[in-house]
């Protein structure tokens, strides 16, 4: 929450205190999206979220995605971007260096570049939903980069100098919230839904089992482990999979499960 004195935002940090306590409590369960939503509208103005995990395998998976004003934009939008827009982002070649890295490090938040932007990627991720500015908190993990993206719309005009400090105040926080909400959720209950069982009925049981550790966030070498099998053999898994799916990756694997 922030208060007003002589045009200047000054955030009030006792009235954040109940949100972060809030996502602390949630972390692990249903509620934590929600949680961390509530925490970020109060920090700074924005109307939309998305959280993304990008791996080795040079795919995105969607973690969350929430637009305020406009709830049903959100998903096209993460469809759009995980089915290869996200190789247009001007943060892409970073991530890629991350990832390559490996292991933890500390958060980098990075201000909207919209002059590295082709147009196209602008115009299909910013202009139907009325975007004006976006800022990112690329996280390291272990095997994955989370990549937190937060947007301000035309009413409420661009981030200010305060909003992006006190996101650099919460990034240490964010990150850890993130890190270990996400990480944890990936080995959850594997059971799949209505929609999963329908296309996935053509498998084999390990394909299957394989599938649905991806769909549920897993990477392929963290798959593996959680199925206690090699990654070559993993990788055959996922290549007889995809191919009787008719899918060539993971985000159109999500988008086939969706589309059911």
């Amino acid at each position: 929450m922030t208060e007003r004195h002589e045009d200047t935002f000054v955030l009030s940090w006792p009235s954040l205190v109940p949100a972060m306590a809030a996502c602390v409590d949630a972390m692990g369960n249903e509620g934590f999206d929600d949680a961390l939503l509530e925490l970020l509208r109060r920090a700074v103005r924005i109307e939309q979220c998305m959280i993304f995990a990008y791996d080795s395998s040079d795919e995105i998976n969607c973690l969350l995605a929430a637009n305020e004003r406009q709830p049903r934009v959100a998903g096209r939008l993460a469809q759009l971007y995980a089915g290869g827009l996200f190789r247009q982002d001007p943060n892409y070649q970073r991530l890629r260096q991350l990832v390559d890295a490996k292991g933890e490090r500390p958060a980098e938040l990075t201000t909207m570049q919209a002059e590295a932007m082709p147009p196209g990627y602008q115009s299909h991720l910013f202009a139907f939903p009325d975007l004006v500015d976006k800022v990112s908190l690329t996280i390291p993990g272990q095997d994955s980069i989370y990549y937190l993206n937060l947007y301000c719309g035309v009413t409420a005009g661009p981030f200010t100098e305060d909003d992006l400090a006190c996101l650099d105040s919460l990034a240490p926080l964010l990150s850890s919230l993130i890190r270990r909400h996400y990480g944890s959720t990936r080995s959850l209950s594997q059971r799949p839904s209505a929609e999963e069982t329908a296309v996935l009925t053509p498998l084999s049981d390990r394909e299957r089992q394989l599938c649905l550790y991806l769909l549920r966030g897993h990477t392929l070498k963290t798959a593996a482990a959680e199925l206690d099998i090699a990654p070559s053999t993993a990788e055959t898994y996922r290549k007889r999979a995809y191919a009787k799916l008719g899918v060539p990756s993971k985000a159109r694997l999500v988008a086939l499960c969706r589309q059911s």
